[in-house]
């Protein structure tokens, strides 16, 4: 039978926080359900793939994977950045993996060559097929867009401008000066067995402190204390404060830009510009999530650690660097532990839509936001899908 949205669509149509409740547990376990989120959030909306300072020379390129396309994030020889395909225009082997720095992107079956703005540079025998032309075979381009040090990839093509989705966002976290923060440490964690939302709903709530973190940041940062900040249709902001008598120390929240109110050295800033960028933002460090969707309950996950031009500078870096890494790997082993039980309590067979407290308020806003792209709220276009399962707008 056809998955029934009804029962999503009731939990993203509640139109007051203080009556906030969870998606369904069937919500992160269907493959009907990822099927919509890769044709109207995934594949429509904004999705970062790395960081500018990740391609630091002409020539840099950057492969990722995303939704199963191949891609890599180019620096061609003007320094300009591109999104392109790693499928070859031939016979469509990847034409590169991983990381580094290249004249050219040359396809290992074939051997033909591509400049990294995609043009297709050349192509061994084929003077010998008659109306050839190279211009017709270049790596197709993405769009892409570049915010705050992030390189963004929209897939269709058809989303609304970033920067105007994000416009609101930029006056709360333009005094951190985040764009210049550097990174410190690059993290894989593989392929984790639960859901993207999974991930999401654990990332923007603080509620849980008492909780799995009651031993590393409840004392400092209490779960009473936090609460949502600014939101907008596409992202939503909430902040962490520190407990009264706790110091502005290193390597959370000192050193920072001199743009940072000292209001800015007691609390964290904890944001998610939907669908998949989830980031902890102090004034000296910040460290983001990028989620990639396999699957219905399944993603493959990284954890990039940055720390601020202030922080790089002080003294003792090594050690401040150091502590700060494991602190934040520390915490998210702890944040994975919960996420990989929720999955398995859903994929059981759990039933039941729980009642959300107002410390997850944030989590009210997402769902609000999956309501809208999924056609599931009052003047969206509605999702429908046919006996298979098939998706149509």
């Amino acid at each position: 039978m056809p998955f029934d949205f009804s029962r999503i669509a009731a939990s993203c149509a509640v139109e007051s926080p203080d009556r906030a409740v969870t998606l369904p547990p069937e919500a992160y376990a269907s493959d009907e359900v990822f099927a919509a989120e890769t044709d109207r959030v995934f594949k429509h909306g904004w999705i970062p793939l790395c960081r500018v300072e990740q391609l630091p020379v002409d020539g840099s390129y950057y492969s990722i994977d995303v939704l199963g396309i191949p891609l890599v994030v180019t620096r061609d020889r003007h320094s300009d950045i591109r999104v392109l395909s790693r499928n070859c225009t031939h016979r469509w082997m990847e034409i590169c993996n991983g990381a580094g720095t290249a004249n050219v992107l040359q396809c290992p079956y074939h051997l033909w060559s591509f400049g990294l703005d995609g043009h297709l540079a050349g192509a061994p025998e084929m003077k010998h097929s008659p109306g050839f032309d190279r211009k017709d075979f270049g790596l197709k381009v993405f769009r892409h867009e570049i915010w705050k040090g992030f390189v963004f990839v929209n897939i269709d093509g058809r989303a609304a401008p970033l920067a105007d989705q994000l416009r609101a966002l930029d006056p709360i976290v333009d005094p951190y000066d985040f764009e210049n923060y550097r990174i410190v440490e690059q993290t894989e964690w593989g392929v984790c067995e639960w859901d993207w939302k999974v991930m999401v709903d654990n990332f923007m709530e603080c509620y849980h402190h008492i909780g799995p973190h009651r031993q590393s940041l409840e004392a400092e940062f209490p779960a009473t204390s936090s609460y949502t900040g600014e939101v907008g249709d596409h992202f939503t902001t909430m902040w962490s404060q520190q407990a009264p008598g706790y110091p502005a120390e290193p390597p959370f929240m000192a050193p920072g830009a001199a743009t940072l109110s000292p209001e800015h050295s007691h609390k964290m800033l904890i944001f998610a510009v939907y669908p998949l960028l989830l980031i902890a933002l102090g004034p000296g460090f910040m460290w983001w999530l990028k989620v990639l969707p396999l699957g219905a309950g399944r993603i493959d996950l990284y954890l990039d650690i940055t720390m601020s031009p202030a922080a790089l500078a002080a003294p003792a870096l090594d050690e401040r660097r150091s502590q700060l890494i494991k602190s934040i790997c520390d915490i998210h082993r702890e944040d994975l532990d919960v996420c990989a039980a929720v999955q398995r309590a859903i994929n059981s067979g759990v039933t039941g839509v729980g009642r959300l407290s107002h410390l997850e308020r944030p989590l009210w806003e997402f769902y609000r936001y999956l309501g809208r792209e999924l056609g599931l709220l009052a003047g969206t276009p509605p999702v429908a899908s046919d006996a298979r399962g098939v998706i149509r707008r």
